[in-house]
């Protein structure tokens, strides 16, 4: 099987491409051909073994590319920060143009391309269509592009990702401090609460998307003690 990374050079993409390399799993990783940072990108997915693919963000595009490098599954690890998306002068609703918009693109180009590729998309807990917040409710519209796509498709649901990151996110670090401290409390009286809502880091999380990704099942949503 090969492997196609969208998203490969953020936090949890990249984790993905070094343990997919790692597996001698083919993995293709996708840079953004206007990314301010190609080259030095490049050089470090390349080290880790990947191929490089700088295809424009176009669905027949990515569809050509998705074939060209015959790809059983793409996986779909998009997102964005306010941090990011002024660096890249992305206004408006950011994570709508990007968090849900990117995925509907990736979603539309595997439904164009031969190879019809099994989709492994990076969800969050409590996305929703519906939701309040413009980041849960572009990541439930992305939710319902991949569950409506006619492809196979697992996603995985997380709750806060920890880590080093290349921009700092203190307020990120303190709800995961503080809620895992919660929960186990909470843990005392449900464990299934403690397993859904705690956090998590970018090589569990990999670990676990490569695993539901190259599971015989599919179309189901993993969350909690499914991503340990």
């Amino acid at each position: 099987m090969t492997a196609f990374v969208l998203g490969a050079t953020g936090f949890v993409g990249r984790e993905v491409v070094r343990q997919l390399a790692v597996r001698a799993t083919p993995v293709v990783a996708h840079i953004r051909p206007d990314s301010k940072s190609l080259a030095e990108w490049k050089q470090k997915l390349e080290a880790l073994g990947a191929i490089i693919d700088t295809t424009t963000w176009d669905p027949a595009a990515l569809a050509t590319a998705i074939d060209r490098h015959a790809a059983t599954q793409l996986y779909i690890l998009i997102g964005t920060t306010r941090g990011k998306a002024k660096a890249d002068a992305v206004d408006g609703d950011i994570y709508e143009k990007v968090d849900y918009g990117l995925t509907k693109i990736a979603v539309e180009a595997a439904q164009r391309s031969q190879h019809k590729p099994r989709l492994v998309y990076l969800s969050g807990i409590g996305a929703s269509a519906t939701a309040r917040g413009a980041y849960m409710r572009a990541r439930g519209k992305a939710e319902d592009a991949v569950r409506g796509s006619g492809l196979p498709w697992v996603m995985a649901q997380p709750a806060i990702i920890t880590g080093e990151r290349d921009e700092s996110r203190l307020g990120e670090h303190v709800g995961a401090v503080v809620g895992d401290g919660l929960l186990a409390v909470a843990g005392l009286f449900s464990k299934s609460l403690q397993q859904k809502y705690a956090s998590t880091t970018p090589d569990i999380l990999a670990s676990a998307l490569i695993r539901i990704g190259e599971a015989p099942e599919h179309d189901r949503a993993f969350a909690g003690a499914d991503l340990r």
